[in-house]
C-alpha cells in the first residue's frame, strides 16, 4: 500500500468515488460538498495498492485557523493566537478497512501539512458511540469531547489533539513503531518505505 499526497485532478477525482461509495452507497447518506480551498490551506491524501495503483482511500486535512464559530458551534474554545487544522471526509474502502489505514493517512497529512504548516491544534468530528475507544485516541492522541452533536453524519463528538504536547509527540513516535510492528508481522503482503521529513522518519506502506 502507497499513502502519498493528491496532487491531480485524477487524484480528487479517485478520492471523490471513494468517498461516494463509503458515504452514499453504503450508508446511505447525502455527501455535502468538500469546500476545501486551493493552495497551502488545504491538502489531500491518498492510499493506493501498490500492484495496481487502486485508490482505496482518502483524507483531507483543512486550516480552519480563521473559521468563525468553532468555539460556539463544536466548542472548540482554544487560544486567540491558536491554529487549528480539521481532518475531514476520512473513508477507506471495505475490503482494506482494518489495514490501520486512517492512522498512516493521517500521520501524513500530519508531517506533510500539519507540521509544516505550525498548527498548535488538529481536529475532527468522529461516532459518538466509538470516539472514546477508536484508534486515533488509543493511537494517536487525541481526545474525544464530552459533548455530542447532530450533524449530516449522525451524532459525533469532537476529537482534538494538542500537536504542541509531548503526549502528541510521544504518540506520534508510538504509532510509527506500531504500524512498523504491524507489517513486520505481516511482511509477506507488504512492506514498510522510510522516508525522512524535515529529520522526522515518516512511514509509508509500499
Amino acid at each position: 500500500m502507497i499513502i502519498e499526497m493528491a496532487t491531480s485532478n485524477e487524484d480528487l477525482l479517485a478520492m471523490r468515488r471513494i468517498r461516494q461509495r463509503v458515504f452514499e452507497d453504503e450508508m446511505g447518506l447525502t455527501l455535502p460538498p468538500l469546500n476545501a480551498p486551493e493552495g497551502p490551506a488545504a491538502a489531500h491524501v491518498i492510499a493506493r495498492v501498490e500492484l495496481t495503483g487502486e485508490p482505496v482511500a482518502a483524507l483531507t486535512v483543512m486550516d480552519t485557523t480563521n473559521e468563525a464559530g468553532l468555539c460556539e458551534q463544536y466548542g472548540l474554545c482554544l487560544r486567540p493566537d491558536a491554529r487549528t487544522a480539521r481532518y475531514m471526509q476520512l473513508a477507506v474502502s471495505r475490503p482494506y478497512r482494518g489495514m490501520n489505514l486512517p492512522l498512516m493517512l493521517i500521520l501524513e497529512a500530519h508531517y506533510r501539512f500539519v507540521a509544516p504548516g505550525e498548527f498548535t491544534h488538529t481536529w475532527l468530528l468522529f461516532d459518538a458511540e466509538r470516539a472514546a475507544n477508536s484508534s486515533l485516541c488509543a493511537r494517536l492522541g487525541f481526545s474525544a469531547s464530552e459533548r455530542a452533536f447532530h450533524s449530516q453524519f449522525g451524532i459525533r463528538r469532537i476529537l482534538v489533539r494538542d500537536e504542541r504536547s509531548a503526549h502528541c509527540e510521544q504518540a506520534l513516535r508510538r504509532t510509527q513503531q506500531y504500524l512498523a510492528a504491524a507489517e513486520q508481522n505481516n511482511g509477506r503482503d507488504s512492506h514498510i518505505r522510510r522516508e525522512k521529513r524535515g529529520g522526522v522518519n515518516g512511514l509509508v506502506r509500499a
